[in-house]
């Protein structure tokens, strides 16, 4: 078990570490509420991925520096429970494989650290930053989970974007990926997530984001929106939607 507590001794080691790193990989699997594996090497990092069908975080810092440190601290707490979902690379200029990682793959200056990339297992780029803020790496993780669909609460979604569209702009821009264009004001629900039954008898579960005459915009668990006629609710649905807008359909 990677607990976040070992997780920031192993992040003081430098060339050193990377014998401790890859033990880590012959754990036992993760529960939902652990931390991240670490790896050093790529393939052991992108192998145990695959497997799980997690993200990659591939971390490029500078060792002992405090923005370093800092930065580290930040995706420890953002992902001190989602070892399910996110394996960690910790990379180092003196590997010439990581050095071309991202040169190659990323498009980035590996002497221009510090870097993150956050990548499927099978190298596809979600997001990824070259700030110095630990807010833009917390930030970068957050929009990987939405971007990845791996956020499935509407709610926790809108929230996400409002502050991917109202939030710094340093940190914003230096995170490259960022679908900002796509949250352009921020997102207030009009309802909690519910279900809705159409006057066929069919279902849908989705949250009310904005209501336009005689339609709306629902959110859907999997932060995908679509556009919904009211006339085609249950009449029970039609009376709930006349008591939240005012009479407005």
């Amino acid at each position: 078990m990677t607990s976040p507590q070992l997780f920031r001794s192993i992040v003081h080691f430098s060339r050193g570490a990377a014998v401790m790193l890859v033990l880590l990989s012959g754990s036992p699997l993760l529960q939902a509420d652990e931390a991240p594996r670490i790896f050093s090497d790529l393939q052991e990092g992108v192998t145990y991925a695959k497997e799980g069908n997690r993200l990659l975080l591939f971390l490029l810092v500078e060792n002992f520096a405090d923005e370093s440190e800092a930065i580290l601290e930040a995706v420890n707490d953002e992902l001190s429970t989602r070892g399910h979902e996110f394996a960690i690379v910790r990379c180092r200029t003196e590997s010439a494989d990581h050095r071309r990682l991202f040169e190659e793959r990323f498009q980035q200056d590996p002497s221009k650290m510090p870097l993150g990339v956050i990548a499927t297992a099978d190298g596809k780029v979600v997001i990824g930053t070259n700030g110095k803020s630990p807010e833009g790496y917390r930030l970068m993780i957050s929009a990987a989970r939405v971007q990845g669909g791996l956020e499935k609460d509407p709610e926790k979604i809108a929230a996400i974007e409002a502050e991917i569209a109202e939030g710094d702009e340093s940190i914003t821009n230096s995170i490259f990926g960022l679908r900002k264009k796509d949250v352009a004001e921020k997102m207030i629900l009009l309802t909690e997530s519910r279900t809705w039954t159409f006057t066929n008898g069919s279902t849908i579960v989705a949250a009310l984001l904005e209501a336009k005459g005689a339609t709306g915009i629902f959110v859907l668990p999997d932060g995908m929106q679509k556009e919904l006629n009211f006339n085609d609710l249950s009449d029970a649905d039609k009376s709930f939607l006349a008591r939240l807008l005012g009479g407005a359909k």
